[in-house]
């Protein structure tokens, strides 16, 4: 009655999601219901989702069918706790070079995984889009079983600075870094591997281009148990109305098989970017970047220029 009625979902700020995108060769679904207060007055959240994605990689096709639900809890305005529990399947097929690895050859067709895990986060940025103050840091635990049994342990920490602005909060000049550290058991599967290139990893690079690769040139891009990744960036504004904004940056870091730091395969890539504020494509600014890598692995795949939408978190 509520729903039909119109007055569901309206003041307890529960949101629902639900995405469709069938296509003849890929889809796409997912649902998600989320409530930040569980029966209303507890100080409890409780999320539910359920997803089906068609994927295709470089070097093979995914599909995953699955679900997650999770329960957070905030144990300060800035600090919150949140436990979790997922089930997926993962159907590997048409894989490009068949032979080259051995590991993903095993893994080809379905593959069952379950996942518990707790994650503990402290936010204090002043805008999750385009923050100029405060911090971010989430630090997350997961333990993996079902075909395959490991763990997994990421950190990932961003900080913001606010160098100068003009008297009614405009015109904000930024310096940000962000890290990037995970580390995930011998037992992972190539599908769950860590993986570098493009968006909000290494720019100057394709996508998964700055990966470990089985093979040799034009081999199966595998990536690795272990990343570090960073990113240093200076933001500006262009116009008086901020609708155009400059940032100069520089990435670097490195996926790696194994924990280490590689001199052969440490990855460096400064750059130039521009953001432009369109009000009726939302908050997200469009973000146009060129960088060109000035060191890098012997296989990787460079991409000068990338375009994407500038939401990160």
């Amino acid at each position: 009655r509520d729903l039909f009625g119109g007055t569901a979902f309206r003041g307890a700020v529960q949101t629902f999601r639900l995405e469709a995108a069938p296509g003849s060769d890929f889809d796409r679904y997912s649902a998600q219901f989320a409530d930040p207060k569980l029966f209303g007055y507890l100080p409890i959240s409780f999320s539910a989702s359920g997803f089906l994605y068609d994927r295709r990689f470089n070097d093979w096709n995914e599909n995953r069918l699955g679900g997650r639900i999770a329960l957070g809890y905030r144990i300060t305005p800035d600090l919150s706790l949140s436990v979790g529990f997922g089930k997926q399947n993962v159907e590997i097929d048409n894989i490009r070079l068949p032979g080259v690895s051995p590991e993903l050859d095993s893994q080809q067709d379905s593959n069952e995984l379950y996942s518990g895990s707790i994650s503990l986060t402290h936010n204090t940025r002043d805008s999750p889009i385009q923050p100029s103050e405060g911090h971010f840091f989430e630090f997350l635990y997961r333990e993996t079983f079902g075909d395959y049994n490991y763990s997994r342990f990421e950190v990932e920490y961003h900080k913001y600075w606010l160098l100068s602005s003009r008297a009614d909060g405009s015109g904000k000049q930024t310096l940000s870094f962000g890290t990037q550290l995970g580390f995930s058991g011998e037992e992972t599967p190539v599908f769950e591997n860590f993986f570098a290139g493009g968006y909000a990893t290494l720019r100057g690079f394709d996508f998964r281009g700055a990966s470990p690769v089985a093979g040799g040139a034009n081999g199966v891009e595998v990536g690795g148990e272990f990343q570090f990744l960073n990113s240093v960036e200076y933001m500006f504004p262009i116009t008086a109305d901020d609708a155009f904004r400059g940032v100069a940056f520089c990435d670097f870091g490195t996926v790696e098989e194994s924990a280490k730091l590689d001199a052969d395969t440490f990855r460096v890539a400064p750059g130039l970017g521009l953001r432009v504020a369109i009000p009726a494509l939302g908050p997200a600014p469009l973000a146009f970047d060129f960088a060109v890598p000035v060191a890098k692995a012997e296989f990787d795949q460079e991409r000068i220029f990338s375009f994407y939408m500038s939401l990160i978190r």
